[in-house]
């Protein structure tokens, strides 16, 4: 998901916009988004003015969803992806995926031990870190206080809403074996789950879209 920039160093996806059908592209168009393209032969892809790189659902889109599902999909690959689906002017599902849970709870936990250290620099740079950041890798991953937090990242998923944007029951059924904690701690890469759901919604070609890449160069 990394891009060659035009100095030939790569940078991470950063992408955050709106989603709906197709069918729905007239009555979108007419809210004047700064951009609209179709993404496919069936989802049309959209960025309001107050769409931001963030996880918050623009507040356009609650007037913008009073009769029309709109899926606001975000992938920061350094940090977090998800999704939020919003539909009568009201958020009716979400899912956020942190990929930095793991280091947080890790800090938090050496700042209550080693309260004298610079916990960065002990745990990632200094040598006498190696062994302790093991030791409370180990911890976290055994702590129930972590695992739940990493089930609550699905509770609000919400799979019955993606009826509004015509996926059928196999493939919502596809989305719940994916979207849930025993089947997210079992990937052997971090980025796997985001990818799988691109492929299920047939959203792959949402990447690299956001409203401050917006250039000459359009969005590529």
């Amino acid at each position: 998901m990394t891009k060659e920039t035009k100095r030939g160093k790569t940078m991470s996806e950063l992408t955050s916009g709106c989603l709906s059908l197709l069918k729905y592209k007239e009555a979108i168009l007419e809210h004047d988004p700064i951009y609209a393209e179709d993404l496919n032969d069936k989802w049309f892809v959209f960025v309001t003015k107050d769409t931001e790189e963030s996880e918050e659902i623009p507040e356009s889109l609650f007037q913008i969803s009073e009769k029309i599902p709109v899926l606001y999909f975000y992938n920061f690959e350094d940090h977090c992806w998800g999704y939020r689906v919003v539909y009568n002017s009201q958020e009716i599902a979400s899912l956020h995926i942190s990929y930095v849970l793991l280091d947080t709870s890790i800090i938090k936990l050496a700042e209550e031990r080693y309260p004298e250290e610079d916990h960065i620099e002990f745990l990632y740079v200094d040598p006498r870190g190696d062994k302790i950041r093991t030791e409370l890798i180990e911890e976290v991953l055994r702590s129930n206080e972590y695992n739940e937090k990493i089930a609550k990242q699905f509770t609000n998923c919400n799979l019955k809403t993606f009826r509004f944007f015509e996926l059928d029951n196999e493939r919502i059924k596809q989305l719940d074996d994916i979207l849930n904690n025993n089947y997210y701690t079992q990937l052997e890469s971090e980025h796997q789950l985001v990818e799988e759901f691109k492929e299920l919604l047939n959203i792959e070609e949402m990447s690299w879209i956001r409203a401050d890449r917006m250039n000459e160069e359009g969005f590529k």
